[in-house]
Order: structure tokens, then C-alpha cells, then sequence
């Protein structure tokens, strides 16, 4: 199964794409039915003034931003694909249609991309276009994604050993969510995980020592700070849903809360 927002990653190969491209889009529509998305470390501090900053509740625990409150709607994404003006864009967003990918037995990664981003051509690539190499080399976009999905995957190993720290002390706490919309209507967002706040003061003194060198305690007040975010969550999805109502209905619900 491929990961979250890829249908078909295939690796570039110079012999194999030689004149391919990529199809230039701006549009974060390939994310609009996305309700999270995983986050790095490093994201934190941007992510915690926009997003709840949860933990996936699956054997594969990883730090997630969450963008929407059950169904498959991405809050921060309208209709037009446009992201919301000053809300943080998380790096797994930012970082479609490029995907790492490692080899076994080697540290080395490799450049794979969504095959419905590539256009793959038998003759030259036009000079107007994203061509993805230049000869036998990668094109300075190539380039630039490799590079941007090396310090991903840097990010994404100091997360793991974040998150394995998490696990081991026993911190990770299932949770749920019953969310009440002011239209009376209602559902459960659940499947994730918070840090128990109890449990980590709980921590001895030399653990408590270790994660404030290596910066965790930091990480840790950043995800219970961002809880706050799930009213933010309410707030837009009120907020569309009234975007959606026809009018007819908007008066007649005014009618009834007036009586």
C-alpha cells in the first residue's frame, strides 16, 4: 500500500526518465481529503499554533498533525486548493510528489515521485518545462528535492527516537474525542494518542535530566500546548458546514433557536 497521498511512487531512474518532467502544480487539492498527516520534530513549534499535535494509536506510532475532524475533509484546504493564508504547511505536504526511498544494507536514499506527477516524454523535454535530469545528471529541481527529503529523513529518524522514548516510559495514553457542532450534529474522533502529562512528571530526576538535554521536554509541552487547537478545528468545521447550508435551511434553523 503506498503512503499517505501517493498513488503510484516510482524511483527516478537517469537511464529510464531521462526526458521526463514534472507536471507543475500549485494546488493542494491531492491533500483536501487528508484529516492528518505525519509531523517531524522540527515542526513542532510551527505546528502546535495551528494543529493538536496527536500521536497515531497503530503498532507504527508516529507524531501527527491533525488537519480535520472525522469524514475525509481537510479543514485548511477550500475549495479552490488553496491552503489557509498563515497556517503552518506541514514538510510531509510540502514535500509531495518527491518520496525518499532507502536500500537495504546502505544509508544511501534515492528520489522516487507520484507517477500521476510525471510526465514522461520519448523526445527532449521542452526547455519550459520541470525536466528532472539534465543528461546523466539530476536537474537543479531533482537536485533540490533530493536534498529536501534528505533532511525529512534526518528529521523523521530523531522523531522515531523521540517517539521510541515516548513508548518505553510508558506515556502514550489512547484517546478520543466526542465533538458537538453547533448544528446539534455530533461524532467521535478517536485512533490517536496524547502524552500522559501525569506520568511524564512522574519521570525520575536522571530521565528528566536526559530529556531536557536532548531537548524532549521541549517537544512534549509543544504537543500538550497544541491541544488547544481542537477548538480551532471546531470553529472551521462549524465554519464550513454553515458555508454549505442553504439559506433557506440557515433561516429556518434561526427560526427554531429563536423559539
Amino acid at each position: 500500500m503506498p503512503p499517505l497521498l501517493y498513488e503510484d511512487p516510482v524511483l527516478l531512474r537517469g537511464d529510464i526518465h531521462k526526458h521526463a518532467a514534472l507536471l507543475a502544480c500549485e494546488s493542494f487539492q491531492f491533500a483536501a481529503s487528508v484529516v492528518a498527516v505525519p509531523l517531524n520534530a522540527s515542526e513542532f513549534a510551527l505546528a502546535a499554533r495551528c494543529y493538536p499535535i496527536v500521536f497515531a494509536d497503530t503498532e507504527t506510532t508516529v507524531p501527527l498533525a491533525v488537519l480535520g475532524l472525522g469524514g475525509d475533509s481537510n479543514l485548511f484546504v477550500d475549495g479552490e486548493g488553496r491552503w489557509s493564508d498563515g497556517a503552518y504547511v506541514p514538510a510531509y505536504v510540502r514535500r509531495y510528489p518527491f518520496l525518499p526511498v532507502t536500500t537495504p544494507n546502505s544509508d544511501a536514499l534515492m528520489l522516487a515521485i507520484d507517477r500521476p506527477r510525471l510526465i514522461e516524454r520519448d523526445g527532449m523535454v521542452p526547455a519550459d518545462a520541470n525536466g528532472l535530469f539534465d543528461g546523466d545528471t539530476a536537474s537543479p529541481l531533482a537536485a533540490r528535492a533530493l536534498d529536501f527529503c534528505e533532511r525529512y529523513h534526518r528529521d523523521h529518524l530523531r522523531t522515531t527516537e523521540f517517539v521510541a522514548g515516548l513508548r518505553d516510559c510508558g506515556l502514550l495514553e489512547t484517546r478520543r474525542a466526542d465533538i458537538h457542532l453547533p448544528d446539534q450534529s455530533q461524532f467521535r474522533v478517536d485512533g490517536f494518542r496524547t502524552i500522559d502529562r501525569a506520568k511524564l512528571r512522574a519521570l525520575s530526576d536522571d530521565t528528566l535530566g536526559d530529556w531536557f538535554r536532548k531537548g524532549w521536554l521541549d517537544l512534549a509541552a509543544l504537543a500538550e500546548t497544541s491541544q488547544a487547537n481542537w477548538q480551532m478545528l471546531l470553529d472551521r468545521q462549524a465554519a464550513r458546514a454553515a458555508a454549505n447550508t442553504p439559506p433557506a435551511r440557515q433561516r429556518s434553523t434561526r427560526k427554531r433557536a429563536d423559539a
